[in-house]
């Protein structure tokens, strides 16, 4: 059917999608389409991937929501700098751009069960890394592929483009992963020949998420065609990128397009569909058949598909007359589907002021579409749009909009809801969506009866920008224990706030002293990947993976008390351990130091030990020549510490001896001129205090201020003496139990 044709009876086809969205909630969405692959396996792997936790495609899902709710392991009282951090890094060719994807216990060709995580850079390598440890056989890749086929990833150079941020246009677009976990969809740009006779090409591969081979027998270069007016209908990979993440609905392979990061340049927007089974083109879809630009990329973020699988895009600044004209559809929402053979505007919605916004670069299409599950109220089908003029769009999917030069024909829009421009895609959660904009908070705005509030209902303290806005995602234990992590890309860290209340933060990546949780510099755009207890981030130069810190945690040995300078009954008994996504075990080979902030105690048989098979060290430990509670802290770099307090208490007294006062001479009846002092030891030579001696004259008729006097701090007890009335010589004696008594002696004149 002639695209003029499909688009004006939209409004005949918008009544036929209602009905056909009761029907096929009945069973698994599909498309209305003869190339919809409609198998029972397919969508019951879906819900298996929906269970194991996997991140097969940008953004979580194919609504694009950010959302994973399945996330038990982190939580806002453990995602706090003392618990969590910066795990291991994994080194990379080139810059990562896409979204790195996660999948569950898949069996690798090394014979082990992993869980792994799916990297790609501009230099058009891919990696499959395990995603939990970076140590030992893990340390390298499971496996990684050059998708370079001879050929080089095509160089930013050779166009004169500036602050695109990279150097290669190679692999841009977040690949996709199939629900079966068995083949991993992406596209890559290459370069051979040089000059005159360099030739530029997109191929699409089918790789094995096991082993890194091809399938399908890919690859397959990526040509097209498409009714036109002005001769753009063949696609030309020479100003062309592939940025948006790469959809796969129902069997079906939808690839955008758009310019290479130059305005100057003859590009399109274009969508291309392949099955996902054959590699084989189904249909191509230019934007503007009689106009130029409009790209579609989103920032990143891909094409989204509704329960119904329909798929909707958001074009970029380009020409636009809709289907009053040549069918150009620049600044737009659009609404996908198939009439026939061909991918086509189904609906589509364009905002009034979509000349200005093309005239100034304000490209409604910077972010991609969010779908929203149902709302109540009078439009249960919404999804939320935005771009570069900052504001928000909820559009009803059963009726777009269209275009009106007036006024949009939205059920809301919110103008400035960011201060700049919105890039990549908004993150839903809890009747909730969250925007960041370049210089701007993010921002949380409320969805009451199918409507957002007009100004937000939280926004973090601190502003995000100047290489993009933040990129965010939410992890959740379904309704609860919500966690909305940020990327900033300007002095790059990683932030976890509290989706509840923005303005709380639970942690980020600055915190920890001596830089320990550091995040390496990224992209812009550059969104994480959050599943079973880790996050991971793509940059410039290596993947990079937080969670959980492992933990060195106490085994025996703590809160005892013994006798200064005597070592401890127990010993001190200390575990590695490593917070993994399926449990905790003992990690062997762990340097950990023991350390008494410097007391004098003695750990034996050293103060650092290495953890053995069991992953245990064992310290004996000599308290110090003090009475005192002794902190012990055992660390180890990047593990949380074990911390034990410890009692040194004094022995009991063995010894007594004089300090002062001793021969001294006065006249009868008078007051000694200096106390009698006497200290006690225990067996160790400490001083012991709380000791009570008893002095006496032994009969000679003088007196004391106090015959029983309570040694102090230091371990000394001074008694005052008044002579007797009889001149001659007098002993004093001072004791206490257990203890042989001293004398000492005054002489009366």
């Amino acid at each position: 059917m002639p695209i003029q044709a499909v688009s004006s009876g939209l409004q005949n086809h918008n009544a036929e999608t209602r009905n056909h969205r009761v029907a096929s909630r009945m069973a698994c969405p599909q498309p209305i389409s003869r190339l919809a692959v409609i198998l029972f396996a397919l969508c019951l792997g879906v819900s298996l991937a929906w269970g194991q936790n996997n991140v097969l495609t940008q953004h979580n899902d194919n609504t694009r929501s950010g959302l994973n709710p399945n996330e038990t392991r982190l939580t806002p009282a453990n995602v706090t700098v003392s618990s969590f951090g910066k795990l291991f890094t994994q080194s990379v060719d080139g810059i990562i751009v896409g979204q790195p994807l996660y999948a569950s216990q898949v069996l690798m060709n090394d014979g082990n069960v992993h869980n792994v995580v799916y990297v790609a850079t501009q230099n058009n390598s891919v990696y499959a890394f395990d995603a939990d440890s970076a140590q030992g056989n893990n340390a390298s890749p499971l496996w990684s592929v050059s998708l370079n086929d001879g050929g080089t990833p095509d160089p930013i150079a050779d166009y004169g483009c500036t602050g695109t941020h990279y150097t290669q246009i190679g692999i841009m677009g977040t690949p996709a992963i199939d629900p079966g976990v068995t083949t991993l969809y992406i596209v890559a740009k290459t370069v051979t020949g040089t000059g005159s006779s360099a030739v530029r090409n997109f191929s699409l591969h089918a790789l094995d998420v096991a082993s890194g081979n091809e399938l399908l027998d890919g690859p397959m270069v990526i040509t097209g065609t498409a009714p036109s007016t002005n001769g753009s209908g063949t696609f030309n990979p020479v100003f062309q990128m592939q940025r948006p993440a790469l959809l796969l609905q129902n069997g079906v392979l939808y690839i955008g397009f758009g310019g290479n990061g130059c305005d100057e340049y003859a590009y399109n927007g274009w969508l291309f569909a392949y099955n996902s089974q054959t590699l084989h083109q189904e249909s191509a879809f230019l934007v503007t058949p009689g106009g130029a630009r409009a790209s579609i990329w989103q920032g990143g973020s891909g094409p989204a598909a509704d329960e119904d699988g329909y798929i909707y895009v958001v074009t970029a600044n380009g020409t636009y007359d809709g289907p009053t004209g040549a069918n150009d559809y620049g600044d737009s929402v659009l609404k996908m589907g198939w009439i026939g053979n061909v991918l086509s505007v189904l609906d589509y919605f364009t905002p009034y002021n979509q000349l200005q916004l093309s005239q100034q670069d304000l490209d409604l299409g910077s972010a991609g579409p969010l779908i929203l599950p149902d709302q109540p109220g009078l439009f249960p089908h919404e999804l939320v749009a935005g771009g570069k003029q900052g504001t928000l769009y909820l559009v009803n999917r059963d009726d777009l909009g269209e275009y009106s030069s007036d006024d949009d024909d939205v059920i809301q829009s919110i103008p400035e809801a960011v201060v700049n421009e919105l890039t990549g895609v908004p993150t839903y959660w809890n009747s909730s969506v969250y925007v960041a904009g370049e210089l701007d908070y993010i921002k949380q705005f409320a969805l009451v009866n199918g409507l957002l509030t007009q100004q937000p209902v939280s926004q973090t303290t601190m502003a995000f920008g100047g290489a993009g806005p933040a990129s965010t995602s939410i992890t959740a234990n379904g309704n609860s224990s919500g966690i909305l992590w940020a990327i900033r890309h300007t002095n790059p860290a990683l932030f976890a706030f509290d989706p509840t209340n923005l303005a709380k933060e639970f942690y980020d990546s600055t915190q920890a002293l001596q830089s320990r949780d550091h995040l390496l510099p990224v992209i812009r755009f550059a969104t994480p990947t959050i599943s079973n207890g880790k996050v991971y981030i793509g940059g410039t130069t290596a993947l990079q993976v937080y969670g959980l810190l492992p933990a060195l945690s106490v085994v025996t040995g703590n809160n005892q008390t013994g006798v200064e300078k005597t070592v401890l009954p127990t010993a001190l008994s200390v575990v590695a351990t490593t917070a993994s996504a399926y449990g905790s075990g003992p990690l062997a080979g762990v340097s950990v130091t023991c350390k008494d902030g410097g007391v004098g105690g003695v750990f034996t048989p050293s103060a650092t030990q290495t953890t053995n098979a069991t992953g245990t060290v064992t310290y004996s430990y000599q308290l110090p020549a003090q009475a005192r509670t002794v902190a012990i802290t055992c660390s180890s770099t990047g593990y949380t510490s074990a911390l034990f307090s410890e009692t040194s208490t004094v022995g009991p007294p063995v010894r007594m001896s004089t300090v002062s006062g001793n021969n001294q001479t006065a006249l009868p009846n008078t007051p000694l001129t200096a106390p009698l002092v006497v200290k006690v030891f225990n067996a160790t030579g400490f001083e012991v205090p709380g000791v009570t001696v008893n002095f006496t004259d032994n009969g000679a008729g003088g007196t004391f201020v106090a015959t029983s006097v309570v040694t102090g701090s230091n371990g000394t007890a001074a008694a005052q003496y008044t002579t007797g009335p009889n001149a001659g010589k007098v002993t004093i004696t001072a004791s206490t139990a257990g203890v042989k008594s001293v004398n000492l002696q005054v002489t009366v004149q």
